[in-house]
């Protein structure tokens, strides 16, 4: 039973993408302009080597940045995220892990014109990278819209007899 934590943003807007089946997350690249996050990519072990997701956003332009997040793939694993939404873009970014927290992007803003947008978190709780179920999110030709969680709650001695919906 996988269920869905978030997102951070606008799901309503844009594209709809997932990324799931993959526990042993070693990278996440994030694309970033001056006032949103651009796209992401995820890079993951299997079998020893590192196998790379398809990238969902827009494509890096000049004066884009890449910011690369390396996780210990053995012993690290996501448990959360965290951010600001301003317009209908992501303008910051935070992933958490059992072992950190590792902020990837923030706009910067002129506070003497405007606020800070109020910052989301989404912690899952999770405890075991058997119950991390991957990513969602959408997107479009021109901004990185939403991120979201898969994640699979493990109940240890309790057998789940029936899935209602909600």
């Amino acid at each position: 039973m996988e269920m869905k934590l978030g997102p951070l943003g606008d799901y309503s807007v844009g594209e709809k993408w997932e990324e799931t089946g993959h526990d042993k997350i070693s990278h996440i690249f994030v694309n970033y302009g001056k006032t949103s996050v651009k796209s992401i990519q995820f890079g993951y072990v299997e079998n020893g080597a590192l196998v790379m997701s398809k990238r969902h956003g827009q494509k890096a332009d000049e004066e884009d940045s890449t910011r690369i997040v390396r996780l210990n793939h053995e012993t690290e694993f996501v448990t959360g995220i965290s951010g600001e939404k301003s317009y209908s873009h992501l303008s910051s970014l935070t992933f958490h892990t059992n072992e950190r927290k590792h902020l990837v992007f923030e706009a910067e803003f002129d506070l003497s014109r405007e606020r800070r947008p109020p910052t989301r978190e989404f912690h899952s709780g999770i405890h075991d990278r058997r119950e991390f179920g991957g990513f969602f999110g959408s997107y479009s030709n021109w901004s990185f819209h939403s991120l979201g969680l898969y994640i699979r709650p493990i109940l240890s001695g309790v057998q789940t007899i029936k899935q209602e919906d909600v």
